[in-house]
């Protein structure tokens, strides 16, 4: 609060200006309302009743409120720190260099499920999609056991279900190939379409791995057998989503 007594209405007279409202007068009379100015004769008040003027002799004192501090500004909300995508995308074509954990043959029905294990990571735009050692199932696409003395046995298969996170998530692919020494060594340069494959295969990693040359294995009469540890390849035919680095 501020005090105007009647010497520092001059000052006021000058064109001070405020929001004082509380005038008091010798009478005892207390008047509320806004200092309108004046000179060093009368004061100029304004009151509910009306504008007064009043001689300054008649002035006790003139008291200004001091306004409510304006309150603070709220503080701005910071602009949210990018978080990179918890998710990464492999296009179709990825292919995926897969170590059996079962074996399979034409003798299983199609439909029938087997295990495999991812060979090396698959890195997407620099970054690990999915790691070596990941689970993917895959089935009997279509088996076919041939008599002992005519036909053919064949037996095709499919990668089915890729495990992130403790998730199956559902993957199309072709029928499996050759994965010989060539194609190991390939796949560790990273010139599979859309994955990159993390490490440097040995020379004779894919040496005696190479189990079908085709999608649909074809054997006069004999049953078509794919044993565990076989390094086989499969490609996506659909891209996928999975989890980042999982």
């Amino acid at each position: 609060m501020k005090i105007i007594t009647p010497i520092l209405l001059v000052l006021l007279s000058l064109g001070a200006s405020a929001s004082a409202d509380i005038l008091e007068l010798k009478n005892g009379n207390v008047l509320n309302g806004k200092y309108a100015g004046g000179t060093p004769g009368p004061v100029r008040f304004d009151t509910s009743a009306g504008q007064q003027v009043l001689p300054t002799s008649q002035v006790i004192a003139l008291t200004f409120t001091t306004p409510a501090a304006a309150p603070a500004a709220a503080p701005q909300a910071s602009a949210p720190t990018p978080v990179a995508s918890s998710t990464v995308t492999l296009p179709s074509g990825t292919t995926l260099l897969v170590r059996m954990m079962d074996s399979i043959s034409s003798r299983n029905a199609p439909g029938a499920t087997f295990t495999t294990k991812l060979e090396y990571d698959l890195i997407v735009n620099g970054t690990v999609a999915v790691k070596a050692g990941t689970i993917i199932y895959g089935k009997v696409q279509d088996s076919k056991q041939a008599g002992r003395a005519v036909g053919k046995s064949a037996l095709d298969i499919r990668l089915a279900q890729i495990v992130v996170g403790g998730s199956p998530v559902s993957i199309a692919t072709s029928g499996y190939q050759q994965a010989g020494e060539a194609s190991v060594k390939k796949a560790a340069r990273g010139a599979a379409a859309g994955a990159a494959i993390g490490a440097i295969a040995d020379d004779d990693a894919g040496k005696g791995a190479a189990i079908g040359a085709t999608a649909s294995l074809l054997k006069k009469g004999e049953v078509v057998t794919i044993p565990p540890g076989t390094l086989l390849e499969f490609t996506l035919t659909q891209p996928v989503t999975v989890g980042r680095g999982n």
